[in-house]
Formats: C-alpha cells, sequence, structure tokens
C-alpha cells in the first residue's frame, strides 16, 4: 500500500511539474512578441542580447541544481544525513554563485565589450544580481522536490514568470509611451527577473515554514563532502549545461553575431536590428519546442520502466517507436514552420524583414525536438556522460562556425551555424547509443513513407503561400495574414494526418502514444 501510495505522490508531482512547465514555456516564448512589438528591433536586441545570462541563472535555480539536489536526497534515508546534504550543498552553490555575480558585476565593462557594445553594460550588472538567488531557489525547491512535494516549486515558478513578464511588458509600454532609451527599458525588463526570483522565495519560504530545521547547519565530513562536490560538479554541471542547452547557443550568439556583422562593414545600428531581426526566431523555434516535444511526454515513464526491469527487447521496441514518432512530429513542425515564417513573421512583428534567416533558424525546431527525444532515452537509463559529451561537441562546433559564417554570410550564416552545432550534438548522442549495442534502426521504408508524406504536406503548402503572395494578401493587415497563416496549419495538418494515415507510418501501440492517437486509429483504419 505504501509503494503505492509513492507512485500515485510520484504521478502526481510530475503531471503538476509538466502542466507547470508547459505553461512557463509558452509564457516565456509568448511575451516576447508584444514585447518587440512595443521597443522595435533594436530594443529587442538590447534585451536579447544579456537574456541568455539570466536564462543560465534560472536554470541553475529551476531545473539543473534542484533536480540534482532532489535525486541525492532521495537516495538517503537518514534526516540527519538529508540536512547535512542539503547544507553542504547551499554552501557549495552559494560560492559558485557568489563567484558568477562578482566576475559578471565587475566584469560587466568587459563582457560588454566582448559582445561588441559597451552600452549592455548597466543591464549585465542588473542581471548578476539574479545569481545571489540561486542558492536560496535551487536549495528550497531541490529539498520539495526530494520530498516529492512538486507543487511549491510549480507555484513558485508560476508566480517568478508571472511577474518577470509583467515587468518586461510593463518596461515595453514606458518605452513605447515615453521613448526611453533602449538601454534604460533594457535595464528595467531586466529586472524583472530579480523581482521574480524574490517573489519565489517568498512563495517557497512561505510552503516551508515549520520546516526551516532542514537549513541548520551541521558539521560536516570531509569524506561525504568531498563526495557530493564531485558529484555535484560533474552530475550536477552535466545536468545544467544540457537544461541550458538552446541558452547556450543563444549566448554564444550574443558574443558573436553583432560584433561580426559589424566587423564585416555592416553600420552598428544596422547590425543591432539585423541581431534583433534573427532574435525573432527564439520565440518560434520555442513554441514550435513545446507543441513537438508536449506530443511524445508520454513515453517517458514507459521507456524508464523497461529499462529498470531488464525488459531490453520491449525496452528496444518502445525506443524505436519512439523515435518514428517523434521524428515524424519534429520534421513536420520544422519544415511547416520555415513554410509559413513569411506570413508569421508579418502576424507578430509586422514586416516581414530576415525571412530566409527565420525560415532557416526555424528548421532547428526538428533537430533540437530530437536531442531532447534522445535525451529523454539517455535519461531513462540514466547516462548522463554521454549527454555530457555531445553537448561539449555541440557547444563548440557552433562556437566554431558562427564568427566566420556570421561575417561571411550576415545572420543567414548564424542560423546556419546555430542548426550545424545542433547536428553535430544529434549525431554524437545517436552514435553513443548505437555503439552501446543498441538497436535504433526505424526502417528505411518508415523513412520513404516519412519524406513522401512531408513532401505533400511541403507542397500544398508551399502553393497555398505562392497563392497568398502573388494576390498580394503578404501586403495587407496583421488580421489576414493571420488568418492565412491559420488556414495554412490546418492545411499542412490536415494533408500531413492523412498522407501518414494511408501510408500506415505508425502502428497501433505507437498511436495510442500520442494525444487523441487512439481515436484517430479507430477512425481511420
Amino acid at each position: 500500500m505504501d509503494k503505492l501510495k509513492v507512485e500515485k505522490t510520484v504521478l502526481k508531482g510530475t503531471l503538476i511539474l509538466t502542466v507547470t512547465s508547459f505553461i512557463v514555456k509558452i509564457l516565456s516564448a509568448v511575451y516576447r512578441v508584444p514585447f518587440q512589438n512595443l521597443v522595435g528591433d533594436e530594443g529587442f536586441y538590447v534585451y536579447q542580447q544579456v537574456y541568455p545570462i539570466y536564462g543560465i541563472a534560472m536554470t541553475l535555480s529551476l531545473s539543473g541544481m534542484p533536480v540534482f539536489l532532489s535525486k541525492i536526497l532521495a537516495s538517503e534515508e537518514s534526516p540527519t544525513e538529508q540536512k547535512r546534504l542539503t547544507n553542504q550543498f547551499f554552501y557549495y552553490v552559494s560560492v559558485l554563485s557568489v563567484f558568477l555575480f562578482l566576475g559578471l558585476f565587475i566584469g560587466s565593462p568587459l563582457v560588454a565589450l566582448m559582445m561588441g557594445d559597451k552600452e549592455l553594460a548597466p543591464l549585465i550588472r542588473v542581471v548578476s544580481f539574479v545569481f545571489l538567488l540561486v542558492p536560496f531557489l535551487s536549495t528550497l525547491r531541490g529539498v520539495f522536490q526530494g520530498e516529492m512535494n512538486m507543487l511549491p516549486t510549480a507555484t513558485s515558478q508560476l508566480v517568478e514568470q508571472g511577474i518577470r513578464v509583467g515587468v518586461i511588458l510593463f518596461a515595453g509600454w514606458l518605452f513605447y509611451v515615453n521613448s526611453l532609451d533602449v538601454y534604460v527599458v533594457g535595464s528595467v525588463a531586466t529586472s524583472g527577473a530579480i523581482i521574480g526570483g524574490l517573489a519565489a522565495i517568498g512563495v517557497l519560504l512561505y510552503h516551508a515554514r515549520g520546516q526551516m530545521t532542514s537549513f541548520y547547519p551541521l558539521p560536516r565530513k570531509k569524506d561525504r563532502q568531498k563526495s557530493l562536490l564531485r558529484r555535484l560538479i560533474f552530475e550536477g554541471g552535466a545536468l545544467c549545461f544540457f537544461s541550458a542547452y538552446l541558452v547556450i547557443f543563444q549566448l554564444i550568439d550574443s558574443f558573436t553575431v553583432k560584433k561580426y556583422l559589424v566587423f564585416s562593414g555592416m553600420p552598428d545600428l544596422s547590425a543591432k536590428i539585423a541581431k534583433g531581426v534573427f532574435d525573432r526566431g527564439q520565440p518560434l523555434v520555442q513554441l514550435g519546442l513545446v507543441v513537438a516535444v508536449s506530443m511524445t511526454a508520454t513515453f517517458m515513464p514507459t521507456l524508464t520502466h523497461y529499462y529498470k526491469n531488464k525488459e531490453i527487447s520491449d525496452y528496444e521496441s518502445m525506443v524505436t517507436s519512439y523515435l518514428k514518432v517523434s521524428l515524424a512530429i519534429s520534421m513536420a513542425a520544422g519544415v511547416g514552420l520555415a513554410l509559413l515564417v513569411p506570413f508569421v513573421n508579418v502576424t507578430l512583428f509586422s514586416n516581414n524583414d530576415g525571412v530566409l534567416t527565420l525560415s532557416l533558424f526555424v528548421l532547428s525546431v526538428s533537430v533540437a525536438s530530437m536531442i531532447q527525444t534522445y535525451q529523454t532515452i539517455y535519461q531513462s537509463q540514466n547516462r548522463v556522460h554521454y549527454q555530457f559529451v555531445a553537448a561539449i561537441f555541440g557547444v563548440l562546433l557552433k562556437s566554431i562556425l558562427t564568427p566566420a559564417l556570421t561575417y561571411y554570410f550576415g545572420t543567414l550564416g548564424s542560423s546556419i551555424s546555430t542548426l550545424f552545432g545542433l547536428l553535430g550534438c544529434l549525431m554524437v548522442l545517436h552514435h553513443y547509443l548505437v555503439r552501446k549495442g543498441f538497436r535504433l534502426s526505424v526502417g528505411t521504408m518508415f523513412i520513404v513513407k516519412l519524406m513522401a508524406s512531408l513532401s505533400m504536406m511541403a507542397l500544398l503548402v508551399y502553393l497555398f503561400r505562392y497563392t497568398c503572395v502573388t494576390q498580394g494578401l503578404l501586403n495587407t493587415h496583421r488580421g489576414m495574414t493571420f488568418v492565412v497563416t491559420l488556414v495554412g496549419v490546418l492545411l499542412g495538418v490536415s494533408v500531413y494526418m492523412i498522407s501518414i494515415v494511408k501510408f500506415k507510418l505508425f502502428s497501433y501501440d505507437e498511436w495510442t502514444m500520442l494525444p487523441f492517437g487512439q481515436k484517430i486509429y479507430k477512425h481511420f483504419y
């Protein structure tokens, strides 16, 4: 009975966090559209230059460190030892956070110079304060998650992001009505992260009332201390690195894109605006990822169950099904979005600047979705090391390619470097699994049928887009381009669904793992 109760608690907690994470991701992608509309491409560039720094702090306090702490606390039965580990964890994360804060605050002029814009220094100083909140947020969330109590984490996450987005939009409104300097507006917008973080700590402390003994200092055991530090560096570091993977790609862009556009001969203001246009791709990719990944979220529990029970044949079969479904959904999401970019661009951002750059950039939805698929497979096997190596390879590839490709091809080259970096990571992830003896082939016939389905969808959506463009609908008001986008999405989804049903792309078991999949199977087969 106790075991059943624990399983129900875990499932309930996982559901709460999953739903909250979904809402927050949608919120995090959507707010950038009205913000860009209020402050323009230059103002959007200013905010996006420092956003990755906040993104890394958020990953430390929300995804990476709390998960690591909850994992080590769950493996300890002694309450005294749990308190000791919590105390040591808080100490180590505090040292790291203070180091990052001081490095950014004192070194803000140098960091801004490395980004190619010395006026960013005040924004970097503001965002550096977020790191001082990380020890409190990560420790409190980790303790609650270790107790299988996900509600405090979920509530604090919603409060934090809600307040942050509110402050950002307020900053955009100030610019719109008062024509403030874009860097002043950027500083106000960035301060939302601090206000939201403080509010989140307040929520967590409210939930923790009466449990504060968990954070009282206890004598440290040197051997356990070293063990925890080692695990924090390698396991916690790997978790954080992979959780912040796309944010790290954005950070590389912050240090390279605008600077190398200027090096190539582009005027400074034009380079800022071009980078702002390039950054329009971020919310589009985020939304595409949310849709693609949420469609396959049900696979994780089944994979973990088969692997833990050493049912290797069933596990490999489930992995193959997972890869097939993920590949089909992610490819459709990437290709469909890329084809509709001209109308999406006008609908969301009022003009069609950077259409080719954005069309290439949103293709990264497909690759990033597949990376998350492989990450889920690795998590079900508890293989952290291999994910870390693959992630490092992708980041190095992106870092090497971005300066040269941006210099010679502008923001189009920046999009290409992102695609190559993600593809490099994906190839290493696949290679490691194959080396470990797992059979991962989805089959030649599946690939042929998938390509045929994608081609039919792409052809019809392209013809629809071409017709709308020739009729001048791209140059009308945003309401019309929204209608065109919506019709294009419905057309693409309908054609793709009919194709994969007619080609029998998925088995019955694969359909049942998708939202409404069982109903679709019963209706069409």
